[in-house]
């Protein structure tokens, strides 16, 4: 797979992360829930890009963000939220911020070359298909449905 194929999660992420509710969702589905926002963000893409939904690719991709996201964004995460509430520690917590985003972005642009075979689907996605193969836990609990549906149900602005 090509950068410029690689890159593509990576700005539909950014561009999707400027709406503040969108961000507010995914974040709700984060810290409620434990799904990594860049399982959100793969899955929206690849319905919005027309891919059909594949469960052994959902399984990987999952299965590498998951990883990722217990090994490296989780503490990371802990540790910034912890020095935000220290007065003293304005520009450390800046500087975790930003390790942070490099971590998304490294895992956003990895995931796409795991779903290099995938087919076209020839008609429109829907969105909530990749869900359900990304988050599987989606069919057992009203909750995480409710908060998935509602970011679903967010239009990219444009």
């Amino acid at each position: 797979m090509d950068d410029t194929v690689k890159q593509d999660l990576w700005r539909y992420a950014l561009g999707r992360w400027q709406d503040k509710a969108f961000e507010q969702a995914c974040l709700t589905l984060q810290d409620t829930y434990q799904v990594p926002v860049s399982l959100l963000l793969c899955g929206l893409w690849l319905a919005a890009s027309g891919k059909q939904p594949d469960a052994l690719v959902g399984r990987r991709v999952a299965e590498v963000a998951e990883q990722f996201e217990v090994d490296y964004l989780r503490p990371l995460r802990a540790v910034r939220r912890k020095a935000g509430e220290d007065v003293r520690l304005p520009e450390f917590k800046r500087q975790l911020q930003q390790v942070e985003l490099e971590g998304e972005r490294w895992l956003l642009t990895t995931l796409p070359s795991l779903c290099d075979n995938l087919l076209p689907a020839g008609e429109q996605v829907d969105p909530m298909g990749w869900m359900l193969v990304l988050v599987p836990e989606l069919a057992q609990c009203e909750g995480l449905q409710g908060a998935l549906n509602a970011l679903v149900e967010l239009k990219v602005q444009s």
